[in-house]
């Protein structure tokens, strides 16, 4: 009862197609491709028949959607192996709902069905009927060990699109919501929290990085850390400043008039001149 049925579907597949690709291989005896299309062309017969060798497919370049039905190596004794590559061509040529079938060795169907789902097949089921008259070329060994298999392709073709239906304001332009429109999620402005009243007056003082130990030894000596944060890195750094400046003394008296007058040790080397007690001021320069 399911061989028949199998049956019936594949006679009404052939039935309706009116473009038939066969794919041979170079192990098929070229007397069987006249014998094959004859008895195609009974179970098809308003399909136009083409023939074409696997190692030229990807050549050929036949123009896309052009294939209701896709025999591969049925003509053949051997079956003819398929890769990622075939089945995506394949896919490409067949028209929407189209059928691509083939004989498939029972130890490679699982990883036959993640290729072909993969390249975009949606329906694939094996078809276990030895007595089809598409498989009456395969030796009995390999009818044996292995079985039909046919793949469908989605009723939509490459590049398909469907425009969104919005009905639209006459005067302004602007899409109006349908009834089966979601309302969109909004935020007003008395939902926003103020961020300035997340803190408190005493996250708002500076904080004293005299107080902080970071590193004070046993006797007193503050010293900063490694990887000091606090800022009392940048006060010492001040300080030691403060203190080199304060301790320098010119020894030959002319570091005032400038890198031409100065010594290679002169701690005045790289600034301006600048009169005799007078404090330094760089001038203010921009980046730009």
């Amino acid at each position: 009862f399911f061989t028949k049925i199998i049956l019936e579907i594949m006679d009404e597949i052939f039935a309706r197609a009116k473009s038939i690709l066969v794919i041979w291989a170079d192990d098929t005896d070229p007397e069987n491709l006249p014998a094959f299309q004859e008895i195609l062309q009974t179970k098809a017969k308003q399909a136009h028949i083409a023939f074409e060798n696997v190692q030229m497919l990807l050549d050929s370049r036949r123009a896309t959607s052009s294939f209701d039905v896709i025999l591969l190596g049925l003509v053949s004794k051997r079956d003819t192996p398929t890769n990622v590559d075939l089945l995506n061509e394949f896919f490409r040529l067949l028209r929407p709902n189209g059928y691509f079938i083939t004989h498939i060795e029972h130890a490679k169907q699982s990883q036959a069905i993640d290729h072909f789902k993969m390249c975009g097949f949606t329906s694939c089921n094996p078809l276990d009927s030895n007595s089809s008259f598409l498989i009456e070329n395969k030796d009995d060994d390999v009818k044996k060990l292995g079985s039909l298999w046919l793949c469908q392709k989605p009723s939509f073709d490459i590049g398909y699109s469907v425009p969104l239906r919005n009905r639209a304001d006459s005067k302004t332009g602007q899409v109006l919501p349908t009834a089966e429109t979601k309302k969109t999620w909004t935020m007003d402005d008395d939902d926003l929290i103020d961020t300035d009243g997340l803190l408190d007056e005493n996250d708002r003082k500076k904080p004293d990085v005299k107080s902080y130990d970071c590193g004070t030894s046993s006797t007193g000596v503050r010293k900063a850390c490694k990887n000091c944060t606090c800022g009392l890195a940048q006060e010492l750094e001040q300080e030691e400043h403060a203190a080199a400046k304060q301790s320098v003394k010119s020894s030959c008296g002319s570091c005032y008039l400038g890198d031409a007058f100065r010594c290679a040790g002169c701690p005045a080397r790289g600034l301006p001149p600048f009169k005799p007690g007078e404090r330094v001021a760089l001038p203010t320069m921009s980046d730009v």
